[in-house]
């Protein structure tokens, strides 16, 4: 798609400098006389290209949107394959789960690079960051994460196991997850350069709501205010 709208473009680029090439030989050459049946043929040119550049503008743009669905659906579907919760509310240590979930997620990614239009490019963005968050709260529920077993029940299964055992997490799936779930070092915080609380908000929360928050932010800064005055 994307070198058959090159090629169009390149087409009606073209045609258009033929046009005004002839119609500006017209008008500053005295032994010509302009002519618009020799013209004729170009603008009618002009006219098909323009018409195959929308239509194939068009469906780029389907196509893009396309996959900017099917991707979302894959995000979402990598999430929810794993709240299987067991009896201490982790998803369960399903090897099947978590291999289904990697695919799904791999799966996302490679239609989302290939989302052409830049606002559906924006789009795919916050919702690889929503399904980041959601992902990381699940499988990574404090700096501790899961115990040992939870992975496998032996070190030594993730080398081998028979099938009395129970199937240990694919190492490669847990590579997908685990790494997807880590904040790009590229990444922005979108509220990075928000403002805290001004006095005058403070106050009115510890007058009309919320107090609890209000009376707490009060204290920090007559914390900070006293740590000032003793170090000073």
């Amino acid at each position: 798609m994307h070198i058959l709208l090159w090629i169009l473009m390149v087409l009606l680029g073209a045609d258009i400098l033929l046009i005004a090439a002839y119609v500006g030989t017209a008008l500053v050459s005295q032994s010509q006389t302009f002519s618009l049946v020799e013209l004729g043929p170009m603008l009618v040119g002009a006219g098909v290209l323009v018409a195959l550049t929308s239509l194939a503008l068009t469906a780029r743009r389907n196509a893009s949107e396309d996959y900017l669905k099917s991707s979302s659906q894959l995000l979402e579907r990598a999430y929810t394959t794993l709240p299987q919760l067991d009896d201490q509310g982790r998803p369960r240590s399903s090897r099947m789960n978590w291999l289904a979930a990697a695919r799904f997620l791999r799966a996302a990614e490679n239609l989302g690079a290939q989302i052409t239009e830049a606002s559906h490019k924006v789009v795919f963005r916050e919702q690889v960051e929503y399904w980041r968050a959601k992902l990381y709260e699940l499988i990574y529920p404090s700096s501790a994460g899961f115990p040992m077993d939870y992975f496998a029940e032996k070190p030594e299964h993730f080398l081998g196991y028979t099938n009395r055992d129970r199937p240990p997490l694919s190492v490669k799936s847990l590579a997908v997850l685990y790494r997807f779930v880590r904040w790009p070092v590229e990444f922005e915080d979108p509220i990075k350069a928000e403002p805290g609380f001004t006095d005058q908000e403070v106050e009115r929360m510890r007058a009309f709501g919320p107090r609890g928050l209000g009376e707490l932010l009060a204290r920090v800064k007559e914390f900070k205010n006293s740590q000032g005055r003793t170090n000073a």
